[in-house]
């Protein structure tokens, strides 16, 4: 008896520990999810403000070309990240769910507008209001359709990663990406690629990020600080290519969503996140952004665009030192989307979410 209950109490300890153990991996990879939408305002400050790199900029204004290339190198990969983690986890196709993206790009449309309103960023339009609410799909931004795409195809996607194994998922991979960088990056002559701006270069994430979870190749098995190393180190080599593409004259967008060494980027990024362990303490705290994450990139489409350049604005002509306050204002914008998304989660569970009990 003392044998079992001590056996017992064993399997009952591994069992805590296992969860412990997957709510570690879970708050890693939702940290990637806040870190992946910090760098979607990022990247969206960067071309705003500074624009993009040119022959011009690069022989005669060195530094700042280097700077901007190199905030580029480490916020580029924003989306890829996020599309990499649905993948990883997998797209559970729920009626329920389908229409809880709906709604909440739906409730950010409207929602979007009156912010702009009440802070003088734009005129008060009941149509205006409407089209951001109803028509988003063709008014909104590109992502939005993408995802859309990738969600409702994400049935016949998970069904065929669970069908093969490893190995040959891993065929699969190679040959999409083989094909992407051929036809889509390099010659440009499939223009289902488009830079990684539809829901066909989304596919090739998901099918990555379920790889990801799957694989034990040696390459993804190194510690932590070797696949920072690696992002940090792939992300000086597009610095590097920027450069030289654009002193030379050659037009080749070494930032592009498809670009092999952004891929590259995003494997080593995610594989970071994924090795690193986050406190137990601080469960509360991440889901309560990772939950709402996606709102940032919200908060800063149809009227949030001039509403999100506006500060930008402000910051660099009246402050000292624009850059750290810039700073300061992508992570309380961040917050502060996040934060008036829980008045939308709240809407949602208390009006449709009962039509699917």
């Amino acid at each position: 008896m003392v044998f079992f209950e001590k056996a017992e109490e064993y399997y009952m300890a591994r069992e805590i520990l296992d969860k412990r153990k997957a709510n570690y991996r879970q708050l890693n990879i939702e940290l990637l999810r806040i870190f992946s939408m910090l760098m979607v305002l990022v990247i969206h400050y960067n071309v705003g403000t500074n624009g993009q790199t040119t022959h011009e900029m690069v022989v005669t204004e060195p530094i700042k070309a280097i700077g901007i290339a190199s905030l580029k190198s480490l916020s580029f990969i924003c989306v890829n990240c996020f599309i990499i983690i649905s993948g990883y986890f997998g797209i559970k196709w729920k009626c329920k769910g389908f229409c809880n993206y709906l709604f909440q790009i739906s409730f950010w449309g409207g929602m979007i507008h009156v912010i702009a309103v009440v802070l003088n960023c734009s005129d008060f339009s009941i149509l205006h209001m409407l089209g951001n609410m109803f028509m988003f799909l063709i008014n909104g931004n590109w992502f939005f359709v993408a995802y859309l795409g990738l969600y409702m195809f994400a049935p016949i996607l998970n069904a065929y990663i669970e069908k093969v194994d490893t190995r040959h998922l891993g065929r699969m991979v190679l040959v999409f990406y083989l094909f992407q960088t051929v036809f889509g990056w390099i010659f440009k002559t499939c223009v289902e690629f488009t830079q990684g701006l539809t829901f066909v270069s989304f596919f090739g994430l998901y099918l990555l990020g379920a790889y990801l979870r799957k694989s034990s190749m040696k390459c993804f098995l190194f510690p932590a600080k070797v696949d920072m190393m690696m992002y940090l180190g792939v992300g000086v080599i597009c610095v590097i290519g920027s450069m030289l593409t654009n002193y030379i004259g050659i037009q080749k967008d070494v930032y592009s969503y498809i670009s092999p060494l952004q891929i590259i980027q995003t494997i080593y990024l995610f594989l970071f996140f994924k090795k690193i362990h986050v406190s137990e303490r601080y469960h509360k705290l991440v889901l309560f952004f990772s939950s709402s994450a996606f709102s940032a990139l919200l908060m800063h489409s149809w009227d949030g665009v001039r509403l999100y350049g506006n500060g930008l604005r402000w910051i660099d002509d009246s402050l000292p030192v624009p850059f750290c306050f810039t700073v300061i204002y992508i992570v309380l914008f961040f917050c502060t989307a996040c934060c008036l998304d829980k008045i939308r989660i709240f809407a949602w569970n208390h009006s449709l979410a009962k039509v699917f009990k």
